[in-house]
């Protein structure tokens, strides 16, 4: 017989746990929730016998009550496992291709509990995890800690309505499949290291006898693909000169045949969707209206599908403010979606952005979580400020001008240096602050958060 909810309920509080309302969810054979307790918080089962679930988790402590057995489990990464395989809403699910979606990069575990409530009935759906290797290094905290965060975020918040994790900047075949393991459902491939940035320095002569190196047929195909003809993209035609082609074919052809072997080996087959995002960025290059077709139209004839193409204002700020409509027709034309890495901090004017991709892209807030969390400490808690102002090599100034300064880039970008703990070393002391003022740091991730959103 199945345990009725006021009886799992009325079973916690004999057992002196106090109820996460948000989280109760009915799972096979009785009740799930977070709860709680003198020791903490954990996670808690309510049954009236052994389950298939129950026998999965670790670090776990057993409460008879009346009629009933509680489990309390630790908050570890096993336990968000079996929670994430046993609650379809509390494991991240990919995008696609349609839509908006907006990631954050809570570099502190602190924050994914208080986003997901100001996406309920939009039509825009949350990335929660937005993370990079050198990430991992610099804070010393691993990719499946991130996900496990927004897991037990997502529980506690009851938000059903699905949200997706990005181990984005991926470079190696290892860190690829511990992604997938990891259960994430967006793998942000950062192929930026293949692109050959030395053919630019060559002349005209140079760039046309290197590409003549390779096979005839080859030329021949590539030269008949691309000369001569007009591409119709939205209502712009695209050109391709001669010598422009071919330099194009030499600096990006390496990292075209390597996003085929790393699609075709880890990402094709994938039993679940799998968002697929490509990062081309790199400082000092910018990414053509040329170079972006010839690459999305290689990808497609090769049968890779692409998610997303990333782009990082910061660095194609000049790229995006003169042909950013064209990159987005671009997109739709191959059909897939543009998202935008530090769109919070670089991205002039997102509305615009949001309407020349026709609703289809993905904004990657990664400063704002962070940034929420130094305007509060500058107004709160001067001693602690000045140690993160120095950390990232800065002055303090009011924490109503951070934002307004040239001091917003030096705070947002210098997460690595004020959080590592070979640097700055205050992850602890910077997340005792926000336990301390938890309610006033939601209300600040809700209210910047919730700007952003309307601005959309």
């Amino acid at each position: 017989m199945a345990i009725k909810q006021t009886v799992a309920v009325n079973a916690l509080q004999e057992a002196a746990c106090e109820l996460i309302k948000t989280s109760l969810c009915a799972v096979d054979g009785g009740w799930l929730a977070l709860v709680n307790t003198k020791a903490g918080r954990r996670l808690a089962i309510i049954v009236d016998g052994e389950t298939s679930l129950s026998t999965m988790l670790k670090e776990t402590e057993i409460k008879e009550t009346t009629g009933v057995k509680i489990i309390l489990a630790a908050l570890n990464a096993n336990n968000a496992a079996v929670v994430r395989r046993f609650v379809k809403w509390a494991a991240p699910s990919a995008c696609g291709t349609r839509g908006t979606s907006v990631g954050f990069s809570d570099w502190l575990g602190c924050a994914d509990a208080f986003v997901t409530d100001l996406f309920a009935k939009r039509q825009m759906k949350p990335v929660l995890v937005d993370y990079t290797p050198e990430d991992s290094a610099a804070l010393q905290r691993n990719f499946l800690e991130a996900v496990d965060t927004a897991t037990w975020g997502v529980l506690a918040a009851g938000y059903k309505e699905g949200y997706g994790a990005n181990a984005a900047g991926l470079k190696s075949e290892e860190e690829i499949v511990k992604a997938l393991l990891y259960g994430y459902s967006m793998i942000g491939f950062d192929c930026s290291d293949k692109i050959n940035l030395e053919i630019e320095k060559l002349s005209d002569e140079e760039v046309d006898k290197r590409f003549y190196q390779f096979n005839e047929a080859f030329c021949a195909a590539v030269n008949a693909s691309y000369l001569n003809v007009e591409f119709k993209v939205g209502n712009n035609k695209l050109k391709f000169e001669e010598n422009q082609l071919h330099r194009i074919v030499l600096e990006y052809g390496e990292a075209i045949m390597h996003i085929q072997f790393i699609y075709n080996s880890y990402l094709k087959n994938t039993p679940w969707d799998i968002d697929f995002e490509l990062t081309l960025s790199k400082p000092g290059k910018l990414l053509t209206p040329q170079e972006h077709y010839l690459l999305a139209n290689e990808l497609e004839r090769n049968g890779i599908k692409l998610a997303a193409i990333c782009l990082d204002p910061l660095n194609e700020k000049e790229s995006l403010a003169d042909n950013l409509q064209l990159h987005c027709d671009i997109a739709s034309a191959f059909e897939y979606r543009l998202s935008f890495r530090n769109a919070d901090i670089a991205l002039t004017d997102p509305a615009a952005t949001l309407k020349y991709a026709k609703g289809k892209v993905h904004f990657k807030l990664n400063n704002i979580l962070w940034m929420s969390a130094v305007k509060l400490i500058a107004a709160k808690d001067s001693e602690l400020y000045a140690k993160l102002a120095a950390s990232v090599g800065t002055d303090p100034v009011a924490a109503d001008c951070i934002c307004s300064t040239n001091a917003c880039q030096a705070f947002a970008l210098g997460y690595r240096q004020a959080l590592n703990p070979k640097e700055g070393n205050l992850a602890e002391d910077i997340k005792a602050f926000l336990h301390a003022n938890e309610q006033e740091y939601a209300q600040a991730v809700r209210d910047n958060v919730g700007n952003y959103l309307k601005s959309l």
